[in-house]
């Protein structure tokens, strides 16, 4: 124990004290730099850069209150890179709403994180909920700063907010695995990146300006896809390794050339007017690999005909539709079409369905005979419906569910609304719900069905 007595924290060696130093904030790495001339050298180093304004609130370089907030950010950052040294960066955040006349400043910070050999680089430069959104003030994203050896060390990219030109003889990023781009107005053809990108995995593009996006066979590696709100014209993917697709967006044409491994799928579709005939061609098309499948949509329930489709989701065991209901609530047929997704998915073996009206019932409903009825589903085992609020509609298809499922375990009802919907005030919501249970108890419970059926 004598051997050991008079070591201190600075006798460490040096491989030693980067580890500590980096599980440190880097105020507290700061504050470590006081405790002798090696920590104050090895803070330098840090590798870990995250500008927010949480973290530089308080920063004894953002000090003093006569200057504003976004002044005070910028000169933080830089009286901090002035002190540090060009090294290996693990990781350089910044996230503050700049614009473009702060392009000097935030050249300069990424010439820095491409000159330190960044993995991880995230630039988002989104504005707060009161902030401008005009895209013509935007920073302009220099991606000619990681070409060569810089670019190869990213690992993962994440840009939000900022313009970003890609030329077509663009170089770098060998090693990129994850990018993520939120509100990027791009110039050029996205797809130029990707060759250079053999190894990306996962691509996030929310909120981006693009006419259409197509994905070659280059990022063979790319097993988790998201595209949200970008006003496509089309999606036209060949990835063969895709597992994971997000598609937000409007109606358009989608074409996925055989990802037999994609597993998961969410599609959310924006529209006004009913989606069912989409859902069950253009969806259930590209889909038709998936085990477990989520859809928003709109759908009529004045909308009786529906395109049948030979296609047939063979792997599916998992559906949740996510319905917003417009229309009369008498009527029941265009609801009634939903029944139709159990045809195309044989296997299906768990159905979630939330439900989203702005309509009162009317208690007049009784069951109806389908003048065409489906064949019974085998392995349905589990049914959960939400936002029920007694519409005929949704007694209908409640019903229709109850007696055509042969293998039906357990259906739960429930009055609340489960989607992430605008929903009515609380006291229409509540007589609803209050609607919606005595009308389930009377209408299905009473039927013969109380032995599968549970009513929250």
């Amino acid at each position: 124990m004598t051997k050991f007595k008079g070591l201190q924290l600075h006798h460490l060696p040096h491989d030693v004290l980067r580890i500590i130093l980096s599980r440190l904030t880097l105020k507290e790495a700061v504050r470590m730099s006081i405790l002798s001339r090696r920590w104050r050298c090895l803070w330098k180093c840090y590798p870990k850069l995250v500008f927010t304004r949480a973290t530089m609130r308080g920063s004894n370089a953002v000090v003093g209150r006569r200057k504003p907030l976004r002044t005070r950010f910028i000169r933080g950052i830089n009286s901090i890179l002035r002190q540090l040294r060009s090294t290996n960066l693990n990781k350089f955040v910044v996230k503050f709403a700049l614009r473009k006349r702060h392009t000097s400043h935030i050249d300069r910070w990424i010439k820095f994180s491409a000159t330190s050999k960044t993995k991880h680089v995230v630039m988002d430069l989104s504005p707060g909920l009161k902030g401008s959104s005009k895209r013509d003030d935007m920073y302009s994203f220099p991606l000619h700063l990681f070409s060569g050896s810089s670019g190869s060390c990213v690992r993962s990219l994440s840009l939000a907010f900022v313009y970003l030109t890609l030329p077509p003889d663009l170089h770098g990023f060998a090693n990129l695995k994850k990018l993520s781009l939120h509100m990027v107005t791009i110039t050029g053809e996205l797809q130029c990146l990707f060759p250079e990108c053999a190894v990306l995995e996962w691509l996030s593009i929310t909120k981006c300006r693009m006419v259409g996006l197509s994905i070659g066979q280059e990022p063979s590696r790319l097993q988790y896809l998201c595209v949200k709100i970008c006003s496509l014209q089309k999606l036209d993917i060949r990835a063969p390794n895709l597992t994971t697709l997000v598609f937000a967006d409007l109606m358009v044409p989608i074409m996925l050339h055989e990802p037999l491994k994609i597993s998961e799928a969410t599609v959310s579709l924006f529209s006004a007017s009913d989606c069912f005939n989409y859902v069950c061609t253009d969806v259930v098309n590209a889909l038709s690999h998936v085990q477990s499948l989520s859809i928003y949509f709109q759908i009529n329930t004045k909308v009786q005909g529906f395109v049948k489709n030979p296609t047939r989701l063979t792997n599916l065991r998992h559906l949740t539709l996510e319905i917003n209901i417009a229309g009369g609530p008498e009527a029941a047929g265009g609801v009634l079409r939903l029944a139709y997704l159990l045809e195309l998915a044989p296997l299906l073996e768990d159905l979630v369905i939330h439900m989203c009206c702005f309509a009162s019932a009317t208690h007049i409903w009784e069951p109806s005979v389908d003048p065409s009825p489906l064949p019974p589903h085998n392995h349905l085992k589990t049914i959960r419906m939400t936002g029920f609020y007694g519409l005929n509609c949704q007694l209908e298809l409640a019903h229709h569910l109850l007696r055509n499922t042969a293998s039906l375990e357990r259906m739960i009802i429930d009055p609340v609304v489960g989607n992430n919907s605008f929903i009515p005030s609380l006291k229409a919501a509540e007589r609803y719900m209050r609607d919606g249970r005595a009308l389930a108890f009377a209408k299905l419970w009473r039927k013969g069905f109380d032995g599968v059926l549970t009513i929250l």
